[in-house]
C-alpha cells in the first residue's frame, strides 16, 4: 500500500485512468452534498488558501496508471462534473480545451474522443461518455434512469451555482482546484486487499449501505470473473426494480422471508451466514432477489386485476408497521397449493390488524409471521395456515376495543378507509390521496341548542369518540365547524366529500336526526362490517 498527497492536476493527468469496479455502490451525492464541495473550494480560493483537501482516494492499482476506486467515486465523479460544468460555462477555447483534456481527451488530428478519465459503471457509461464527458445536447424528453438523472441534475446545478459568475473568475475557479485542491491518494494491489480494507473502512463509520456491503460480499464469494459479472448484471435488475433508496428496506424484509427470526447481526453479515450455511451460491442468491424484489414492487404498487386483493394490499399499507410483507414475499416465492393468494392475503390482513388494534409488542406481532414462513418455507398447506392464524387471534379482545373510543388512537384513521372501502361490493376500488380528517358528528364540546336537547353529559363521554360518531372528510379539519348544529354540518361534509367521495360520511349526510339511537345503530352497523373485514 501506498499513499501520497496529490493536486487534482496530477490525478486528472495524462493517461491516468480510474474505473469504478463491479463491486461498487452507484453515484449517489445530493444536490446538497455537491454544491457543498462547489461552495468549500470557492471560499478557499477567494480566501487565497495555499492549498485545500478534500479527503482521500483509495484505489486498486490494475497496471501503471489504471485504477479501480475502491473509495472515492463520489468525489471523483462530482470533480469530473465540476470539470465538465465549467467547461460548457466558458467561453474561451484553450480554456475548454483543457478543462476537456481533463476528463476525456480529444484527439486534435483526427478530433476523435480518446480514453476517458473515468469509467463509471457499466450501466450508466454510454449516458456519462454522451452527455457529460462529451457535453452532447440531451433531448427534453429523454427519460432518465434514477442514476443518470442524478448526474444530470448535479451537473445543472453546479452550472447553476456558477451561473452568476464571470469568464474571468470561472478559469481562475478552474485553476484554482487543479492546482492548489489536493487528495490524499491511495494505492493498493489486489482485490483481496482492496475487499479488506473496504470493510474497515466501513468499520470505521465509511457511510456504506448494507446493500452496498452484500453486493460486496457476493463479489468476494464468486469463484471467477464471469460469476461477478452476472452477479453484476442481477444487482443492476434489482437496483431498478426497487430504486436504490430501498434497497436496505427492501433487503430487511427480505432476510426475514428467508430466516423468520430476528436480526441478530448486520443485515449484509446475516445474508452472508445464510448463504454459507445453506451452501448457496450468489448467482442463485441473486436470481432469487430479482424474484422477490420484483414481487415486492408488485405489492407496493399494488400491481393486481383482482379488486379484491388490492383492498386488503391497500389496507396493509395503512399499517403503522411493514413486517406483515415478510411472510406475503415469502408466500410469493412459494405459493401454497390449496391457499390462493386473494385468501392469504385476507388471513394476512386480519391477522394483522387484529395484532395492531390490540396493541401487542413487536416481538409478539412477528412471533405469528415467522410461524407462518416457516410453515410456507417447509411445505405447508391452507389448514397448516389457518390453524397458525387462529392460534393468534383474539376476536372478543379485538372486537371490544373497536366498541370503545377509537379517535385518538393511531389506527383511527386505516379502520375507516377499510370501512369506507368495504362499504361497496368488490366491483368499486377507491384509492385515497391527499389530506384525510376524521370530524365528531356529535361534537367534542356542546354549545349549540340542537345537542344539547338530544344530548347530556354522559352521553357525550359514552359516544363521542366511537366508530358510530366519526365519520372522513377530505381536506384538513374545519375547527369552525366542529360545534355546528347537525343540518349545517351536514353541508359542509357534502361539500368537502365533493373532492373525496367517503361513502359512510355521504350515508350520515341523508340522516334526517342525530341522537343516541342513530350513534348507537350506526355503531353496530359499524362493528358488523368490521367483523365481516377482520374477524378470524
Amino acid at each position: 500500500m501506498k499513499a501520497e498527497e496529490k493536486d487534482l492536476s496530477s490525478i486528472f493527468a495524462d493517461n491516468h485512468i480510474y474505473e469504478i469496479p463491479k463491486y461498487q455502490r452507484p453515484y449517489s451525492w445530493t444536490e446538497d452534498n455537491v454544491g457543498e464541495l462547489v461552495s468549500d473550494v470557492a471560499d478557499a480560493f477567494e480566501n487565497n488558501l495555499t492549498e485545500y483537501f478534500i479527503g482521500s482516494i483509495i484505489t486498486i492499482e490494475k497496471s501503471k496508471k489504471n485504477y479501480d476506486v475502491v473509495d472515492g467515486q463520489q468525489r471523483l465523479t462530482t470533480i469530473t462534473l465540476i470539470f465538465a460544468a465549467l467547461r460548457n460555462l466558458i467561453s474561451t477555447e484553450s480554456a475548454k480545451s483543457l478543462l476537456q483534456k481533463k476528463i476525456l481527451p480529444i484527439n486534435p488530428l483526427t478530433d476523435e474522443p480518446e480514453q476517458p478519465r473515468l469509467i463509471v459503471r457499466t450501466k450508466e457509461q454510454l449516458f456519462f461518455y454522451e452527455y457529460i464527458l462529451l457535453g452532447k445536447d440531451l433531448d427534453s424528453e429523454y427519460n432518465f434512469a434514477e442514476i443518470e438523472h442524478k448526474f444530470w441534475n448535479n451537473l445543472k446545478t453546479i452550472e447553476a451555482l456558477f451561473s452568476d459568475k464571470d469568464e474571468q473568475y470561472l478559469k481562475k475557479y478552474a485553476n484554482y482546484l487543479l492546482q492548489n485542491v489536493y487528495v490524499v491518494f491511495v494505492k493498493t494491489d489486489s482485490f483481496d486487499s482492496a475487499y479488506r480494507l473496504f470493510n474497515v473502512l466501513n468499520a470505521r463509520g465509511l457511510s456504506l449501505s448494507n446493500a452496498d456491503l452484500l453486493k460486496n460480499q457476493l463479489f468476494g464469494l464468486s469463484e471467477n470473473e464471469l460469476e461477478q459479472s452476472k452477479i453484476e448484471l442481477y444487482w443492476n435488475q434489482v437496483e431498478d426494480i426497487i430504486k436504490i433508496k430501498n434497497l436496505d428496506t427492501f433487503l430487511s424484509l427480505h432476510r426475514t422471508a428467508l430466516k423468520a427470526n430476528n436480526a441478530q447481526k448486520d443485515l449484509y453479515q446475516e445474508y452472508l451466514d445464510y448463504l454459507i450455511d445453506h451452501k448457496i451460491k450468489p448467482e442463485e442468491f441473486c436470481k432469487t432477489i430479482v424474484q422477490s424484489s420484483k414481487n415486492y414492487t408488485e405489492l407496493k404498487e399494488t400491481k393486481y386485476e383482482s379488486n379484491k386483493i388490492k383492498r386488503h394490499v391497500n389496507s396493509l399499507f395503512n399499517v403503522s408497521h411493514d413486517e406483515w410483507i415478510s411472510p406475503v414475499l415469502s408466500y410469493m416465492l412459494k405459493p401454497i397449493e390449496d391457499l390462493p393468494f386473494d385468501e392469504f392475503i385476507d388471513l394476512i390482513e386480519r391477522i394483522t390488524y387484529q395484532n395492531w388494534i390490540r396493541r401487542l409488542g413487536r416481538s409478539k406481532r412477528n412471533t405469528v409471521y415467522y410461524n407462518l414462513i416457516t410453515k410456507i418455507k417447509k411445505g405447508t398447506n391452507r389448514e397448516d395456515i389457518l390453524r397458525i392464524i387462529k392460534s393468534y387471534a383474539n376476536n372478543d379482545e379485538f372486537f371490544n376495543l373497536l366498541n370503545s373510543d377509537v379517535y385518538g388512537m393511531s389506527y383511527a384513521k386505516a379502520i375507516l378507509l377499510r370501512l369506507d372501502v368495504a362499504s361497496q361490493d368488490d366491483s368499486v376500488i377507491k384509492n385515497y390521496s391527499g389530506m384525510i380528517s376524521i370530524e365528531h358528528i356529535l361534537p367534542q364540546t356542546v354549545t349549540e341548542k340542537y345537542w344539547t336537547e338530544r344530548f347530556e353529559e354522559k352521553d357525550i363521554i359514552n359516544h363521542v369518540h366511537k366508530l358510530g360518531n366519526l365519520v372522513l372528510l377530505s381536506g384538513r379539519k374545519n375547527s369552525q365547524a366542529q360545534n355546528y348544529s347537525f343540518d349545517r354540518k351536514k353541508e359542509i361534509y357534502l361539500k368537502k366529500n365533493e373532492s373525496t367521495s367517503f361513502d359512510l360520511t355521504k350515508k350520515v349526510c341523508y340522516t334526517i336526526e342525530w341522537d343516541k339511537n342513530e350513534i348507537s345503530n350506526r355503531q353496530q352497523e359499524m362493528i358488523k362490517l368490521a367483523r365481516s373485514i377482520w374477524e378470524i
